[in-house]
């Protein structure tokens, strides 16, 4: 009979205990809330509020869909801004598309843009990417507006700045010179750019916070080439504030650590 040294049971049931804790980390998901002052914020728009989600990394069977139109339903923003990346396997995209129409019912003015990993054939197609487009407005090097009486509220958005498809200045190209703008950009790799002085909130993701992340939340992998502090959370760019959402999807390994799943929720004012 052969016997198994107490140390290798112990290992392996130390092991088995964090993958389960990690995998059990992915399901936990936090609400920020974060205020923005705007100070030529239209007086229509003061108290405006707006729900980020980022890198949903939708599976087969994930239930985030479900979760997030009960969130949106809940909190009942003014707007939902998704900024990329959005399934993790191919057979998720029905999945997707369901969830992008049905969260357009919920709240009708909705923002995407797409993230590195929407770029990359078969898990989304050009075609698929178009059809997308039918469900909720991507702003593809574009902008957009939301219009109260005659006031307007500017939104921007960029293709994927990690790959480097952004073009910022086409997406600013139609805002009036002296308009607030809410921009949308996968990757807070964006701030690389001359940052025009517009643009007054910038909502990225791709990092995921780094997802596996040492107590306190040091993230040894960043995936970006920026500083490691712009791996997650708010930041100060010249006149805008970026905020980088560690995303509510994972990735590679399906597990967090001292990194969990987030969405945000913005209120907009004039001052602080």
């Amino acid at each position: 009979m052969r016997w198994v040294p107490v140390a290798a049971i112990t290992l392996g049931a130390v092991t088995a205990g964090l993958i389960a804790r990690g995998i059990a980390n992915t399901r936990q998901l936090s609400v920020s809330r974060e205020t923005v002052a705007i100070p030529e914020l239209p007086d229509a728009f003061a108290g405006f509020s707006l729900l980020h989600l980022t890198d949903l990394h939708l599976r087969t069977v994930s239930r985030w869909p479900e979760r997030l139109l009960t969130l949106a339903r809940d909190l009942a923003p003014d707007c939902v801004c998704l900024t990329g990346d959005y399934i993790v396997q191919r057979g998720a995209y029905p999945k997707l598309t369901a969830f992008l129409t049905a969260l357009a019912a919920v709240v009708p003015r909705c923002f995407a843009v797409f993230g590195n990993a929407d770029y990359r054939e078969p898990l989304l197609t050009m075609a698929q990417r178009r059809e997308l487009t039918r469900t909720v407005s991507f702003l593809r090097n574009a902008s957009a507006t939301i219009t109260r009486g005659s006031q307007q509220l500017w939104f921007a958005g960029v293709e994927d700045p990690h790959d480097e498809y952004a073009d910022l200045e086409a997406a600013l190209a139609n805002v009036p010179s002296a308009a607030p703008v809410l921009l949308l950009a996968h990757s807070p790799e964006i701030i690389t750019d001359a940052l025009d002085p517009r643009i007054r909130l910038i909502l990225s993701g791709h990092t995921h916070g780094g997802q596996i992340c040492l107590p306190g939340g040091f993230a040894p992998y960043t995936n970006m080439r920026l500083p490691r502090r712009f791996v997650a959370g708010r930041h100060q760019v010249g006149n805008a504030v970026l905020y980088v959402s560690r995303g509510i999807g994972s990735t590679r390994l399906r597990m967090r650590f001292n990194c969990s799943p987030e969405a945000t929720l913005f209120t907009l004012t004039r001052s602080g």
